[in-house]
């Protein structure tokens, strides 16, 4: 089947705007995704027609409110081929992984192996906690994945590993590092921020123990995201945060655990508070379009937008693609270190918004040591989605190519 990208793109609002006198063209979705009506009809619907808070209270409308919010956990969890009882409302991606870090009650000997070219989100929490191994690389950072059983340890802990990389684009062979780790009896996290939105995923088929992405890079609201943890580890994570919500009963004294408390099982023991209720509900309603474009479709559409990329940036003058000379399959996202001609990246990402509509983004994206790595101060960074067209990739390399000569 092939994806209609014209009827998708007028569930949209946003991209009916016009910018840079002419019809945006909106080639960021690595940093967020435009939301479709639906998503945000179903937040309104949430607070127009049943308003309260979920697993609190009994009368109608927090009934309401719970049936909903546990019906866009089963969606969330079917997008990636789990389990609702596997899954843990988060913030997002980043909440998630840390989340993960805290639970696991790392020490400064133990060791998480991890890659150059993961997001600071998948870095830092480990780099706070204990000592992180790093693969080798190429010179753009892309990683070499044949190198991973030799750098595991006796001390590894976790390896920790992009799905999708938010500067490289390339796509990391996950199955591939899961059996390797496996063969150790080490677990696998997976960060999924980039390509939850545009591949197919089976984390039972890719073998990992966690896996985590956020709402908001597919069309849902942000500050909404999930982690999947694989059984038994929802049982072995340490909470991180402790309140109402995750707890089945409260007594008087201390316990074990400094408190005299038992815990909810499943993913509820992780949820304490109030939850983003419209934030879940956004999610479910974004992952119900997706559902029925199909993520196959979304996967051939963004492999062909990838190549139209790869093709027409590679041919600017001066312009090195960071991860294309490595052949590694991508999703459609490529950063772009710029010849040296008086224009930094900040200042062409804003050019082409200004003048032609087309928003980028520039920068360093959160991974400091990536770009370290490659050499390269700052990258300009198009990426694509479903929404896309051909046309538009084809407008924003004519448009660079203008600017740079």
């Amino acid at each position: 089947m092939t994806l209609d990208v014209a009827a998708l793109r007028a569930e949209f609002p946003l991209l009916e705007r016009a910018l840079g006198g002419g019809p945006l063209v909106y080639l960021d979705h690595a940093a967020t995704a435009p939301k479709p009506r639906r998503v945000l009809e179903a937040i309104r619907g949430y607070h127009e027609r049943f308003t309260a808070n979920v697993h609190r209270g009994v009368h109608p409308l927090g009934a309401e409110a719970s049936a909903a919010y546990e019906a866009a956990r089963h969606a969330a969890a079917a997008h990636v081929g789990a389990s609702a009882g596997e899954l843990v409302f988060t913030r997002g991606t980043t909440e998630a992984l840390n989340l993960v870090a805290a639970g696991l009650l790392l020490g400064p000997d133990d060791e998480v192996l991890t890659t150059v070219a993961e997001h600071h989100a998948n870095l830092l929490p480990w780099r706070a906690r204990c000592r992180v191994v790093t693969l080798p690389s190429d010179e753009d950072g892309v990683p070499r994945w044949e190198a991973l059983p030799a750098a595991l340890s006796p001390r590894t802990r976790l390896v920790a590993i992009h799905h999708a990389s938010n500067v490289l684009g390339t796509i990391a062979p996950v199955a591939e590092v899961v059996s390797a780790a496996r063969r150790r009896d080490v677990p696998v996290l997976v960060d999924g921020a980039q390509a939850a939105g545009h591949l197919p995923v089976d984390v039972e088929a890719l073998g990992c123990d966690f896996y985590a992405y956020s709402g908001h890079k597919l069309g849902a609201p942000s500050g909404v995201g999930v982690l999947v943890a694989r059984a038994p580890w929802l049982e072995r994570l340490e909470p991180w945060m402790w309140g109402g919500g995750m707890v089945a009963r409260v007594g008087e004294a201390a316990g074990p655990r400094g408190v005299d408390a038992e815990l909810k099982v499943g993913p509820h023991r992780f949820e304490a508070g109030t939850p983003n209720v419209e934030g879940a509900l956004g999610l479910g309603a974004a992952l119900g379009l997706l559902a029925e474009v199909g993520m196959a479709d979304v996967a051939a559409h963004g492999a062909r937008l990838a190549g139209l990329l790869l093709e027409g940036c590679g041919a600017l003058p001066g312009v090195r693609i960071l991860g294309a000379s490595s052949g590694a399959t991508r999703i459609p996202l490529v950063s772009l270190a710029l010849p040296d001609v008086g224009l930094d990246a900040e200042t062409l990402a804003r050019t082409l918004a200004d003048a032609s509509g087309i928003l980028v983004s520039a920068g360093r994206h959160c991974a400091h040591p990536l770009h370290d790595r490659a050499g390269v101060g700052a990258t300009l960074r198009a990426s694509a989605w479903a929404t896309n067209t051909e046309d538009e990739v084809a407008r924003l390399v004519s448009t660079l190519a203008a600017l740079l000569a």
